[in-house]
Parts: structure tokens; sequence; C-alpha cells
């Protein structure tokens, strides 16, 4: 291939590159919309059970929007947007928040939206049966030794 062909084919690619660019700022700036549009009726909170010094209370997302929240503290939900939101807390598993953990809680609301979004279905029911949909995405931490000994390396 000579010179001017490399020109104008990269100058083609890279006005493809452009144009999706744009098309995906255009639908981030949707997802960002429907976001604050949302009311977050129910969120899942969750924890990896990292091994740290200064504890987390967990980490939280809204199935319906994708919206995520890492809480340290307890009173600081009340300070989001989830404030307002019917919390169901998946505590006996660790979880990472990856995008495979949100697809698969995404998908086990969508699939079962009536079920989820019942008034009359306990907190309690609606966290085993979501756990159970998630316990293969449990992690655990092999070593907490090392992990301390990582973090204090860190520090010092």
């Amino acid at each position: 291939m000579e010179s001017k062909e490399i020109f104008e084919e990269t100058g083609r690619i890279g006005n493809e590159i452009g144009k999706y660019r744009r098309k995906i700022e255009t639908l981030n700036k949707e997802y960002l919309e429907l976001t604050e549009l949302c009311p977050h009726e129910i969120v899942f909170k969750y924890m990896d059970n990292h091994p740290r010094k200064m504890m987390i209370d967990g980490t939280y997302f809204c199935p319906a929007c994708g919206k995520i929240i890492t809480c340290t503290n307890k009173d600081q939900i009340n300070e989001s947007p989830f404030k307002d939101s019917r919390v169901i807390p998946l505590i006996n598993l660790s979880l990472l928040g990856t995008p495979g953990v949100h697809y698969m809680i995404r998908n086990e609301v969508y699939d079962n939206f009536d079920v989820y979004y019942d008034s009359n279905v306990s907190d309690l029911d609606l966290a085993n049966k979501m756990e159970d949909v998630l316990k293969d995405y449990q992690y655990e931490y092999q070593s907490n030794d090392k992990v301390f000994q990582k973090t204090k390396k860190l520090k010092d």
C-alpha cells in the first residue's frame, strides 16, 4: 500500500471514529438524563468484603438505571439519590462491582419485575432470591494478611 492510499484510508477511518464518538456522547447524555429521572424504587446493597482498616457501608446499585453509589458510612445513603429507595441488602455474598454482576442483577429484576417491585414481598425473600442468582459471582480474598501488608507498605 502506498502512502497516499494510507493517508486516504486512515482519514476515512478517522472520520468514522469521529462519527461514532459523537454518537456515544449523545447516548451518554441520554443515559445520564434517564438516571436523573429514575425514582430508584429499589436498590441492591452489596459488599466486596475486602479486608481493610476502614470499613465501608456498602455499594448501592439501582437496577433500573444502573446508577452506583459507594457509601463509607450508613448516614451517607440518606444524602444520596437513593435516600427514599427500598434497599435490598445482599449480605451473604462478597461481590465485586463488575459489569457482569450488574448485568445479572438487572436481568434478574427485569425478568421478575412483578416480584421485585411488589411491596408485599419481604426484603429478605428478595435478597435470598437475588443471592441465589449471584452465587457464582461470589468473590473471596485468599489471604487477608497479604492484603493488610500491601496496604501498610503503601502507607509507609
